[in-house]
């Protein structure tokens, strides 16, 4: 889906009803954002609506499985605040 916004009086951009539904982003969703000359990308945030809890000499996940590439939530994990 491709279509045209335009910035507001404040330099905002709002993502309507119908786009937001044609990418899967539900509401109040943290998305990520970069940008190159000329493109802007945004990218939804995984939800980390979870922790990680030691066992022991183990470190589990408890929540629900974030919607990352595995390699990267292990790096999160690794990382994550105490």
């Amino acid at each position: 889906m491709k279509m045209t916004i335009v910035l507001d009086a404040s330099n905002r951009i709002v993502l309507s009803r119908e786009l937001r539904r044609a990418a899967g982003i539900p509401r109040r969703q943290k998305l990520l954002i970069s940008a190159t000359p000329g493109r802007i990308v945004l990218e939804m945030a995984p939800n980390a609506s979870g922790r990680v809890v030691k066992r022991g000499k183990l470190k589990i996940w408890m929540g629900k499985v974030p919607n990352t590439p595995l390699e990267e939530a292990v790096e999160q994990a690794r990382h994550y605040n105490r």
